[in-house]
């Protein structure tokens, strides 16, 4: 039961987070609403139905926290306007995550990858793998630091329209 909720957790946190924040506006308060939000979710994990819809159970929770936290900070000088928040927060019910799961989205990657010419792989193995500046890798190449960050730019683009392909197609 516990990898179970750590996993639907960490697999959704990034989209709660997402909405908490566009709530609160305050990383602080964001990451604290965070904290007890998962305090409550785990004492009510029991609850839960496997297979129901999770992220849209852990925003009420986050929902009813965020109100929590609102008449706690009441006195702020940047108090959060009810109506707006109630607006934000039927949003997120009435939005369908389409997002994919992150593993889905990880094998796109690695397959693009693989299709990504030779060259501009080596290029971003040796920024992002290697750490190195574009001067560096400039210097191994015999170009100038702007020409690898184009060929950075363009290998970037390149794997992002090829990761959304897939998914598109899988979802098909």
């Amino acid at each position: 039961m516990e990898a179970t909720f750590v996993k639907l957790l960490m697999e959704h946190r990034s989209r709660l987070q997402s909405f908490v924040y566009a709530l609160l506006r305050d990383p602080h308060l964001t990451e604290d609403v965070l904290q007890e939000m998962a305090v409550v979710l785990w004492e009510k994990f029991a609850e839960f139905r496997p297979g129901s819809d999770f992220p849209a159970w852990a925003r009420d929770v986050a929902y009813r926290e965020i109100m929590s936290a609102r008449r706690a900070e009441w006195r702020s000088r940047r108090p959060l306007n009810e109506t707006f928040a109630r607006a934000i927060w039927a949003a997120y019910q009435r939005r369908r995550d389409v997002e994919p799961p992150p593993a889905e989205r990880h094998e796109a990657l690695r397959r693009c990858l693989d299709k990504l010419e030779e060259g501009l792989r080596r290029v971003l193995d040796w920024r992002y793998a290697s750490g190195l500046s574009s001067e560096r890798i400039g210097a191994q190449l015999r170009r100038s630091a702007q020409a690898v960050d184009a060929m950075i730019y363009r290998a970037k683009r390149s794997l992002e329209d090829c990761v959304k392909r897939h998914l598109a197609e899988s979802s098909r």
